[in-house]
């Protein structure tokens, strides 16, 4: 590893990345109640240093990570299909994971996303392939370095057969880490729930289990969110009934609120837009291991977010199949992965690795 930054150079860099994945930017007014809970459970420090550190300490080369991401927020419209945030984070996360640790990266979704979400992780680069086949891509024995490769599994929405199949996946694979990011979470009642405190679950495969049953064997765990009713944030469920709409009193026949309660990780990180907190990991995972090309770019995230027009994943709060994320443009998108790269490269000159 190539050390490019100091110790205070690199708590700087990682303290304005969890600033600027909780801009407020749609002006929904929840991200600052979860951002404060969030960091306060990290006793102040930045959420985007301890996922990386616990990335560092857990995963080693040739280890499995599972990444749990979709959701088919139109299930009585589209059932299949997801909406545009998650996947693109999640694949910032696998490429940098990949490239930096040489992690085997692992895309968990339900049964019927599979395929859409194989077209929209070739867009980075990488290769799709099965996931035994995924250390194929460490081997330097022709001489040069592979193309990374990433692999995509399904889980069935049936809750006994999905329970069985995470356990199936834990037990062959044996990942070493799992993140979650915008992936519903249950609640004891075993209802998922959207912000808006309708009821998801009968159309959802229910990945709490790959973190209960992970937890159980002493995966470490990451979770990702922007509502308060992703998998992870249990965490800060108090927080969430007390502050957040719905959290205590949802509009489906459980009336439990959205908040969850089944699932807690090891570090939760909340993000005004979930993918937004992928491309932070990515930009401070590269930088914390001397490889800046691990560091998510325009152009990769302008390929992925175009990939969601021919997977025919949705904006659900614009309305429309295309490449914009709750509401926000691409350019948006574009612009925030632009200041994060320059404060990498700023934190870089200002607080250069000593001698």
């Amino acid at each position: 590893m190539r050390k490019l930054i100091s110790d205070e150079g690199l708590y700087n860099v990682a303290n304005t990345l969890d600033q600027l994945m909780n801009m407020d930017v749609p002006a929904r007014g929840t991200i600052g109640v979860l951002y404060e809970a969030a960091r306060k459970l990290q006793n102040g420090d930045p959420m985007t240093l301890a996922a990386i550190r616990l990335l560092q300490k857990t995963v080693k080369r040739g280890d499995y990570v599972f990444i749990a991401t979709g959701w088919a927020d139109q299930p009585g419209n589209v059932a299949t299909k997801s909406e545009t945030d998650g996947p693109a984070g999640a694949l910032a996360m696998a490429r940098a994971i990949r490239v930096t640790l040489g992690g085997l990266p692992v895309i968990v979704t339900d049964d019927y996303l599979v395929d859409d979400m194989k077209l929209v992780m070739r867009a980075n680069g990488m290769h799709v392939v099965e996931p035994e086949a995924l250390a194929n891509s460490l081997s330097t024995e022709l001489g040069f370095t592979c193309v990374p490769t990433i692999a995509v599994v399904g889980v069935p929405i049936d809750d006994e057969a999905g329970h069985q199949r995470c356990i199936e996946l834990l037990d062959r694979f044996k990942p070493t880490c799992e993140i979650a990011i915008e992936r519903g979470a249950m609640n004891k009642h075993g209802r998922i729930h959207g912000m808006g405190g309708y009821d998801f679950a009968w159309n959802m495969a229910k990945l709490d289990h790959l973190f209960t049953e992970g937890k159980a064997r002493g995966i470490a765990s990451i979770g990702i969110g922007d509502g308060g009713n992703e998998i992870g944030m249990a965490n800060i469920e108090d927080v969430i009934r007390a502050k957040v709409r719905n959290g205590n009193m949802c509009k489906c026949p459980c009336h439990s609120g959205i908040a969850p309660d089944v699932s807690k990780v090891d570090v939760l990180l909340s993000a005004t837009i979930s993918n937004w907190a992928g491309y932070a990991i990515s930009m401070l995972l590269g930088l914390a291991e001397g490889d800046l090309s691990a560091m998510d770019n325009e152009e990769l995230e302008q390929r992925v977010l175009n990939a969601y027009i021919d997977a025919e994943f949705h904006d659900s709060v614009g309305s429309h199949v295309g490449p914009s994320v709750d509401g926000c443009e691409v350019g948006v998108h574009l612009v925030l992965i632009r200041l994060m790269r320059k404060t990498v490269t700023m934190g870089i000159a200002r607080f250069p690795a000593e001698d």
